[in-house]
């Protein structure tokens, strides 16, 4: 989905990622809460720093709710057709366009105090038997919570969900993947639930973790009444159902939103959950929307023209569509809200697998000071400024600042420096012997190497070719290689036959969301993936710090490893970050409580944005 549904349309829920669907590096996804789930690599509640552009807004911290009245229709658009409406077969997220809707979240990760909290679960508290290396999550459910047939939620859904859905490996293979520990002595022993009562249960961890709300949280819960007969008849059915073909009014769920129609290639339409749990703070019901109606809209242009024309009520900009829908903005009463720095980021990985590289670069990928200049070389002021008219800023860390242990002193000391870069590289070993002015290695091997990236995406090779020329001005011969996305992705993850690669990441909140591409073994550790056992020091290093962090549950422990883990993965510099756009929405001002930035998605998953006027 494009507009504001590009930015997680119901909610920044922060779930588990399970390791076959990691592919972050490919642009191709009031609470009873013990003191040792509190805290913050800055200070609880620090608010994130973000540039002021002139013309937009940003909202106010802590949000602040307004009480509407029912009524509206919300018009936006989405970018794709939804294949199924099946949350464990259709894997290729484009059922999320409904289910984002119809699902709720049992836990949420509030980026403001960067702590977790509840959602459909009411309470939650962590145990630790340290003597047993043990934990246990006891989680006790709303009891306001029913499904939009009437139906209340109990344990009985969860439980249900945990064991015969998501942990069935021949119905959800990657969710059933991800109940899983591995143990110290390699083996992998699964995190079992158990029912207490109609509204308490607890997940039973087989050793101690340091984020147990964050490997058990969930979005596709189903109920169990409705499923159940389905999953007996086995896997063909519990595949095949919610499929296309299911008329709206059978698709029961717990979330603000029900599907009410959808006609393919034209729109979908869902309108308000009368059943919904949440209230506002009088007690008066929520959703206060009666209906979103969306429209199948691939182009991004015909979208802008749209919002333009106030057919939809918000679109998400581009960079270039800021000079365009600025001047407008009093006149056509609309705001232009500024989100902050985005969620994913490019960055340079260089190639340092010996299956496929020649020897000599090899050499080069595998030197930190080889790239540790690169990183000195990258102009990022002048990318940011020339290619996006400013709007972005340079980037020198790879954990985000939401992360309850980040760390604002921790940055790259690799910043743009060409003569920093030519000491680096001196030092390496890197000269021009023959006066060709080009660089050549301690064996008189001309430094010269491909960057790829896919043909999709233009602005990118913009990056690139400023890249390529700065790094021509100190001797290293570099090429832009553009192939399709598909190609990309066969390189990276299979034939391993690529140089360096200009990636765009996302940010994860927790390092525990990239396992498969920071841990050497990993089948994402693009550099040089599925190592039997690390090659590098730095990469024992790391491995060794990302168990530890996974399975610390010591507060200031799991900072100082945090820490360390940052500062490793920094001073290596084998993932070179270069800027962070800004992002913005535009948004009609009939509309009250849209409190959007890139963490807050409007009026909190379009629970509380009402019409003005309706108030």
């Amino acid at each position: 989905m494009k507009g504001v549904f590009g930015y997680n349309i119901l909610m920044i829920q922060v779930s588990k990622v399970f390791p076959g669907l990691l592919l972050l590096g490919l642009v191709l996804f009031s609470c009873s809460e013990p003191e040792a789930l509190k805290g913050s690599g800055a200070t609880v509640g620090e608010p994130v720093s973000v540039k002021e552009i002139p013309g937009t807004v940003r909202i106010k911290k802590p949000l602040v709710w307004k009480i509407g009245k029912p009524g509206g229709t919300w018009y936006d658009t989405y970018k794709e057709d939804p294949k199924s409406y099946n949350p464990f077969s259709n894997l290729d997220g484009t059922h999320t366009i409904v289910t984002n809707f119809l699902l709720d979240y049992l836990f949420d990760y509030d980026t403001d105090t960067r702590s977790w909290k509840g959602f459909l679960i009411d309470t939650f508290e962590v145990k630790v038997d340290k003597d047993k290396d043990k934990m246990e999550l006891i989680c006790t459910l709303r009891k306001d919570v029913y499904w939009s047939d009437g139906v209340q939620m109990t344990v009985d859904d969860i439980v249900f969900w945990y064991n015969e859905l998501e942990g069935d490996p021949d119905i959800y293979p990657v969710g059933a993947q991800g109940q899983y520990v591995q143990m110290n002595d390699g083996r992998k022993e699964r995190i079992l639930v158990e029912k207490i009562d109609t509204f308490t249960y607890k997940y039973k961890f087989p050793r101690i973790v340091q984020n147990p709300v964050l490997m058990v949280n969930a979005s596709n819960i189903v109920p169990k009444h409705i499923w159940e007969p389905v999953k007996k008849q086995g896997k063909k059915a519990a595949l095949d159902f919610w499929g296309l073909n299911t008329p709206p009014e059978k698709l029961v769920g717990n979330g603000p939103f029900l599907l009410e129609k959808y006609v393919p290639g034209e729109r979908l339409i869902f309108r308000r959950n009368p059943r919904y749990w949440m209230k506002d703070e009088q007690g008066n019901p929520l959703p206060y929307l009666e209906r979103i109606v969306l429209t199948l809209t691939p182009d991004t242009n015909a979208e802008l023209l749209k919002f333009q024309k106030g057919e939809i009520e918000s679109y998400a900009l581009r960079g270039k569509d800021l000079a365009t829908l600025l001047p407008g903005a009093e006149t056509n009463k609309y705001t232009i809200y500024n989100g902050g720095p985005a969620e994913g980021y490019p960055a340079l990985i260089f190639n340092q697998n010996p299956q496929t590289l020649p020897p000599e670069k090899l050499r080069w990928f595998t030197n930190p000071d080889f790239r540790r200049a690169i990183s000195c070389l990258i102009d990022r002021e002048t990318i940011i400024n020339q290619t996006i008219n400013g709007l972005a800023e340079p980037l020198y860390h790879i954990i985000s600042e939401y992360n309850r242990f980040y760390a604002p002193d921790l940055a790259t000391p690799y910043s743009y420096n060409p003569d920093r870069a030519r000491e680096l590289l001196e030092k390496a070993g890197f000269k021009d012997r023959n006066g060709d002015g080009f660089l050549e290695d301690t064996e008189g091997k001309t430094v010269s190497f491909e960057i790829m990236t896919h043909s999709q995406d233009t602005v990118l090779h913009d990056y690139l070719n400023i890249i390529i020329t700065d790094l021509g001005k100190v001797g290293i011969r570099a090429k832009l290689q553009v192939v399709d996305f598909n190609v990309v992705a066969q390189k990276l993850l299979h034939t391993y036959d690529w140089d360096c690669w200009l990636a765009s990441f996302g940010f994860p909140t927790f390092p525990e969301q990239w396992y498969n591409v920071w841990r050497s073994d990993g089948n994402l550790h693009y550099w040089h993936p599925k190592q039997k056992t690390p090659t590098a020091e730095w990469e024992k290093k790391i491995d060794a710090l990302y168990e530890q962090l996974i399975y610390t549950y010591d507060e200031e422990k799991v900072r100082e490893l945090y820490y360390q883990f940052q500062k490793v993965l920094l001073d290596e510099m084998v993932i070179i970050p270069i800027f962070r756009r800004y992002t913005f929405t535009a948004v009609y001002n009939k509309w009250g409580n849209v409190n959007w930035d890139i963490r807050h998605p409007i009026g909190d998953g379009y629970r509380k944005v009402f019409l003005i006027g309706n108030e």
